[in-house]
């Protein structure tokens, strides 16, 4: 997808300054090595120039009047100067644009492409013109005029600077060029004598909003080793995994973000409870929620509280399970959080307090009570309250799906009573 970066050391779009009308024109262009080292030699031993006597005292009082923080008032001087020579009027130009920055950046830019135009000024202050320009494209949004004055300016100079390339970079990602944003920004941290996280984090946004995850997944598991302190980037590695379905490689990476102290706050604990769920370790998530929210780090929404409930109901915790269905259910009036609280409490034979829970979601109007009636007679019965299983069954009848399973019991209750002596 990534298109090959032209190299500026072959052929280049050379943008020539055309004077007056603050524009470049891109002409083809193409030299060898050998060629180009020797223009740039030229150009820097060309002979310079010296400004005229009239314009170099105009420059000078108005550099005083700079100092002074006496832009405006520079300015009317500079730009009242009278000049003789193209050199004269280049060499005003460029301060004219210089002092406007911050003033008025569109004047500046104005001035400066004047005043680089012909050319003519020193190797060292044209190259500082052509990188201003393209800076000051870049400041205003102007991201393709940015990128020919770049490449203007490395044409010019023969130099390949790392900060440039990033913003070369940077400007292709703003135009939603991602696939042209990988060689500059591939170039910008291989020249870099150090390793520059802003490098690496416009790297991995333009393969993933490129949609190419796997590359952009391989460029965090770079970035964790060579920024382990930076905690963004074992969060965004997790998620980028859990995208990708792979939740084992997901939770390795939050279980050394927590090593490190990063988890945090509630939504980087959510995320690792959910990450241990993801991975069958149900009891895991449910006690990081368990112990986080009687911690007070994250809060008892109900969401948190059916995860955490649910997470110890599948580890078969049962009792802490129906602990967090009757916060829940405490908390909400929630008659389905009731009926889960009763069937935990029943998987461990707590039979009262399932009563308790299930008589709870009835009078809450729980939606299929029949079911919850049914469950009411295991309870009683195992209680060998046999008249109140029997009054359980008489309603759960009035659910038809359920008239074959309780008359069923309804025989079953009937023998055992008799068997105990009691009378129905």
């Amino acid at each position: 997808m990534m298109k090959q970066f032209t190299k500026l050391t072959s052929a280049l779009a050379l943008m020539i300054a055309v004077a007056g009308a603050g524009f470049y024109s891109p002409v083809s262009f193409a030299e060898t090595a050998a060629q180009k080292q020797q223009r740039i030699q030229e150009r820097k031993d060309r002979r310079s120039q010296a400004v005229s006597e009239r314009t170099g005292r105009a420059v000078t009082q108005a550099f005083e009047l700079y100092q002074e923080d006496q832009v405006r008032e520079a300015l009317v001087i500079l730009e009242g100067a009278r000049t003789s020579s193209d050199f004269d009027r280049a060499f005003v130009d460029r301060y004219i644009g210089q002092m406007n920055i911050g003033l008025d950046d569109a004047k500046a830019l104005d001035y400066l492409k004047r005043a680089a135009a012909p050319d003519i000024l020193s190797f060292a202050d044209q190259s500082q013109l052509l990188e201003l320009i393209a800076q000051l494209h870049l400041n205003a949004e102007q991201y393709q005029q940015s990128i020919d004055a770049y490449q203007v300016w490395m044409h010019f100079t023969g130099e390949e600077k790392h900060d440039v390339y990033y913003r070369i970079a940077a400007a292709y990602q703003q135009l939603n060029q991602y696939d042209r944003v990988l060689d500059p920004v591939n170039r910008a941290i291989a020249l870099s004598s150090e390793p520059r996280e802003p490098y690496y984090t416009l790297k991995f946004a333009s393969l993933y909003e490129g949609q190419q995850i796997p590359q952009a997944v391989a460029v965090l598991e770079e970035m964790v080793q060579i920024f382990p302190e930076s905690a963004q980037w074992w969060f965004y590695l997790g998620n980028t995994y859990q995208l990708q379905e792979q939740y084992e490689k997901a939770l390795s990476a939050l279980r050394v973000a927590n090593l490190l102290g990063f988890i945090e706050t509630q939504s980087h604990y959510q995320m690792l409870g959910q990450m241990y769920a993801n991975n069958e370790m149900q009891f895991k998530a449910a006690d990081i929620f368990d112990k986080q929210i009687k911690a007070g780090v994250i809060n008892d929404s109900r969401q948190l509280l059916l995860a955490t409930a649910s997470n110890y109901q599948a580890a078969r915790e049962y009792a802490k399970a129906a602990e967090f269905y009757g916060k829940l259910g405490q908390k909400e009036n929630d008659a389905e959080a009731y009926r889960r609280q009763g069937e935990a409490y029943l998987s461990i034979q707590r039979y009262r307090d399932a009563v308790t829970a299930f008589n709870k979601a009835l009078e809450l109007n729980v939606d299929n009570a029949g079911r919850v009636h049914m469950s009411l007679v295991s309870a009683h019965f195992y209680q060998e309250q046999y008249p109140q299983a029997l009054a359980a069954v008489t309603q759960a009848r009035r659910d038809s799906s359920l008239s074959r399973q309780a008359r069923s019991w309804e025989n079953y209750i009937r023998e055992k009573a008799q068997q105990k002596g009691v009378n129905l």
